[in-house]
């Protein structure tokens, strides 16, 4: 709901460990007993230990993460289903040695981070967005970047699939619209990737690409890892995936995402696409981009009481 990097108003009072400790019970409040966490090396280097987005973060707070998820569990928090780790910020000059070290080494940090957590899964971001990494390496006409970046992107994926199943942990990929993978492009470097690696849905990630979440579902469903739902009215007429930075449209004043109920996808055709499927993981409910965290716990429990048939 929170993303720390651009978010207004009152961002300052959002690093503070008193937003989060008021937020963690009214989660429990809205009828929800888990949560999905972000993996956020920036906040190792900002020295904004108020946030729960590494484990520098947590020692600092709580001294370490056994009493943090007991904290957790006071507030009734009863899981941290997941953690999410983005490459994003790493992608940040033409350095690609610089990207690939980094990325590689955070996310490992992420996957141990996720062990001690007892997390389920790690949700890994393959790549940054397509518009950011093009900014950089695009104007190389002698070489074919992309394909380049794609195959050192493969094997860093394959390297986090071997540490995943070192922890126990499930490794799936965000699919999502402003990556090198998006829509059903992922599709095709599948028997690249290692087996144990799965897949997580994100419906308006995928929408935004112009693939439809149930019909993902029903193709890719032996390899769903954990679902992200997510509501929008963005139609990307302008290629703004192809921007440096997607989630917010330069080329005109848009929210991308909305509180779950106030986009225009039909989550209702997907939850019961949902039911027919093996799927027994976690469903992660996201207002990406949310004006107000608290309403969006409550706007979130209410679409679900009326429209879904998850718990």
């Amino acid at each position: 709901m929170i993303n720390m990097h651009h978010q207004e108003p009152n961002r300052n009072r959002q690093e503070s460990k008193y937003f989060w400790e008021e937020l963690y019970p009214l989660i429990s409040a809205a009828g929800f007993n888990g949560i999905e966490i972000p993996f956020d090396p920036f906040w190792i280097f900002r020295g904004g230990s108020g946030v729960p987005f590494t484990k520098y973060c947590v020692d600092i707070k709580y001294n370490n993460v056994d009493t943090y998820l007991e904290f957790l569990k006071d507030k009734g928090i009863d899981k941290v289903a997941g953690i999410h780790f983005s490459p994003q910020m790493f992608m940040r000059n033409e350095d690609l040695n610089f990207y690939f070290g980094a990325s590689g080494h955070f996310g490992g940090e992420a996957i141990k981070f996720a062990s001690e957590l007892g997390c389920n899964y790690i949700n890994i971001t393959p790549t940054a967005p397509y518009g950011l990494i093009s900014h950089y390496h695009g104007k190389i006409k002698d070489i074919n970047w992309e394909k380049d970046f794609i195959e050192r992107t493969i094997a860093m994926l394959n390297k986090f699939a071997e540490t995943a199943a070192e922890h126990n942990l499930k490794l799936v990929l965000k699919n999502e619209y402003w990556g090198l993978f998006r829509g059903n492009k992922i599709s095709e470097y599948i028997s690249e990737l290692d087996d144990s690696i799965q897949l997580n849905i994100d419906t308006a990630h995928l929408s935004i690409s112009g693939v439809s979440s149930v019909e993902f579902l029903k193709t890719h469903s032996s390899k769903i890892g954990s679902i992200t739902l997510t509501d929008t009215t963005f139609v990307d007429e302008d290629d703004i995936w192809t921007t440096p930075n997607p989630e917010y449209p330069e080329t005109k004043a848009t929210q991308v995402f909305r509180d779950l109920g106030f986009g225009n996808l039909e989550l209702n055709s997907f939850s019961k696409a949902l039911e027919n499927t093996n799927y027994e993981g976690w469903v992660i409910c996201s207002c990406r981009q949310t004006r107000d965290p608290m309403r969006a716990l409550l706007r979130s429990r209410s679409f679900i009481n009326t429209n879904l048939s998850i718990a």
